[in-house]
């Protein structure tokens, strides 16, 4: 791997009601030198409005939002831009088992520790990394 793919910023969108969870998303996401907040959005409409705009490698969701907009959201990207990744915060672990059934790549538990949320993002950017993508 070039140390020049390395040094893409891969765009991401935040899906989060505003409030804390979405302040500590962006903090934890602004420390990543390969991730780059491209849009944040305050429902599910909002975001699937900025991915289809954007076209971002990767969307962070936070179940604060409707599971319902969740679940639509997670059916519109995998169906219109299955190359985009979604990584979803979840409540409950019955939450974890049914958006991974929706075909979210990766589910973080808010109860996790913050490490837990860094391996993942780790995780899909390597992922990314590995499939070429290149978006800036």
């Amino acid at each position: 791997m070039s140390s020049q793919a390395n040094s893409v910023k891969l765009q991401t969108v935040i899906a989060a009601r505003p409030g804390a969870i979405r302040e500590a998303l962006q903090s934890i996401l602004a420390l990543s030198s390969r991730l780059e907040i491209s849009g944040v959005a305050n429902g599910g409409l909002s975001a699937l409005r900025l991915v289809r705009q954007l076209k971002p490698a990767l969307v962070v969701i936070d179940s604060g939002l409707l599971e319902d907009e969740i679940a639509v959201l997670l059916e519109q990207i995998k169906e219109k831009q299955p190359q985009t990744r979604c990584l979803v915060m979840a409540e409950t672990t019955r939450q974890r088992e049914a958006f991974l059934a929706l075909g979210t790549d990766a589910v973080v538990l808010r109860s996790e520790p913050t490490e837990r949320l860094v391996e993942a993002l780790e995780k899909i950017t390597l992922w990314l990394d590995q499939a070429g993508h290149s978006e800036t």
